[in-house]
């Protein structure tokens, strides 16, 4: 079966997310989920390709500004 890879990306991403909640202290659960999340931005802000150039501290802080709350 043929599938989008960013799809294939984002579903690895969400099974380790849901098993290392269950590994880690609270402060590395939710900094690591914080982290896949943001892989997941990246996903999304590029569309699915992974092979543009980008700028990892702007889409950094433009997910973070995305997040507050």
């Amino acid at each position: 079966m043929m599938i989008k890879a960013s799809m294939v990306v984002m579903s690895h991403l969400s099974d380790t997310q849901e098993q290392l909640s269950w590994e880690l202290n609270r402060a590395e659960r939710e900094d690591a989920i914080k982290r896949i999340n943001f892989a997941k931005f990246v996903i999304l802000q590029t569309n699915g390709d992974l092979t543009q150039e980008i700028d990892a501290d702007g889409m950094w802080d433009k997910f973070n500004e995305t997040n507050k709350g």
